[in-house]
């Protein structure tokens, strides 16, 4: 008789590169997504991700998906910029690691081809996963009204905010004290020469004194515009309103609270950033949360474990090796496709936390420290010092 599946709770890339590798090696699973289908919402079109070769990129070579992932990938976008306020501090470092750039949106296109439509459950948004009345099962309660339950094992993929992790730990997310807020330089834009000069085909960021201002190229030539900022955790909810595009513009540009003594050319790229704008608040787990006592049934992936602030630019590889290496430890303990010894899979899941504990107080504690670094004063500096000690420099 085959197992009951795997319920993977989210179809972001860590949750659909673990449902991809558990199929090739014949674990049925069902993947439960919020959103309503596979068509991206407006703010989850733009992004861009770099894949790292020991981490992110295993993942795809062993999903069977690396040859289509190397047709998208863009290998001459490593490049980075490094600029202070006043442009005085201009670096630039070569793309020496093996970190090509993906667009979100492609690598979320590219897992889900590689898995059967019938698997995905699009318009499951997780409202809360409970025990049964005979504490032997989990059931999950979705926001449309429905239920599930019979899994092998429910694993958490679903982010920051995850629905599964109150079921571990009751830690939750904390604010870091940053904001960023994002725009777009199309190309018929009037700075999109300027961003061409300053980026190229890669990232430029200028920082100092607490604030940032990024241009990053797209998949399609465009760029993607980040204003990053010190403030308050209800500051979008209060006094800035990013709906309003042109009020968070004038209110950025003229407040001495945000770019005061930032170069022309830098203010500029706020000045012409097209709407909508998008604001994300930057959240991170406590580095000494990173261990919780074993919850048979249960466990959790990527950003529902472990989500840091994206400055060691770590996250979604950290994510999907997570996803391999679950995997690793299923097959391990359980074999492919059949074995439905349920203390084989308990010992399998505390493998891969224990194991996932260790990564994730890394990947959190490097972003950390990159974060003081890109919002301190003297930040531009200290961050080509710290990438002189890396020898990345061209």
């Amino acid at each position: 008789m085959s197992p009951s599946p795997i319920a993977i709770i989210g179809a972001g890339p860590c949750g659909l590169t673990f449902a991809r590798l558990l199929g090739q090696n014949n674990i049925d699973y069902i993947v439960f997504e919020r959103d309503e289908s596979a068509i991206p919402m407006p703010h989850q079109l733009g992004g861009t991700l770099d894949i790292h070769g020991t981490t992110g990129q295993e993942a795809i070579k062993r999903a069977g998906l690396f040859e289509k992932f190397s047709q998208l990938a863009r290998w001459d976008a490593q490049s980075f910029v490094v600029q202070d306020p006043t442009r005085a501090i201009n670096r630039k470092f070569s793309g020496g690691r093996d970190a090509p750039e993906i667009d979100r949106v492609q690598l979320r296109r590219l897992l889900l081809d590689s898995i059967p439509a019938h698997k995905v459950r699009w318009g499951h948004g997780v409202k809360r996963v409970e025990k049964a009345a005979d504490g032997d099962d989990w059931i999950i309660f979705f926001s449309n009204d429905t239920t599930a339950s019979n899994f092998r094992l429910i694993v958490g993929a679903d982010g920051a905010w995850s629905k599964v992790r109150p079921l571990l730990t009751p830690v939750k997310p904390e604010y870091s004290g940053k904001l960023f807020i994002q725009g777009r330089i199309s190309h018929d834009n009037p700075r999109y020469a300027d961003a061409l000069a300053q980026g190229g085909r890669g990232n430029m960021m200028a920082i100092g004194h607490g604030r940032q201002i990024g241009v990053q190229q797209v998949a399609d030539g465009s760029y993607q515009v980040h204003m990053g900022i010190l403030a308050a955790e209800d500051l979008t909810k209060t006094t800035l309103n990013v709906s309003d595009t042109e009020g968070t513009r004038r209110q950025l540009l003229s407040s001495p609270n945000y770019y005061p003594g930032f170069a022309p050319e830098l203010r500029d790229f706020i000045a012409n950033a097209e709407g909508p704008f998008y604001a994300w608040r930057l959240y991170r787990m406590p580095v000494e949360s990173m261990s919780w006592k074993r919850v048979p049934g249960v466990t959790l992936l990527g950003d529902a474990a472990h989500v840091s602030t994206p400055f060691a630019g770590e996250g979604v590889n950290c994510s999907m090796f997570d996803a391999l290496r679950l995997v690793d430890c299923v097959l391990k303990y359980c074999g492919s496709g059949y074995d439905d010894d349920q203390g084989n899979m308990e010992q399998a899941v505390m493998e891969y936390e224990s194991e996932m504990f260790v990564r994730a107080k890394d990947l959190i504690s490097r972003s950390m420290a990159f974060e003081e670094i890109i919002y301190s004063d003297d930040a531009a500096r200290r961050l080509v010092a710290a990438f002189d000690e890396f020898g990345k420099e061209e």
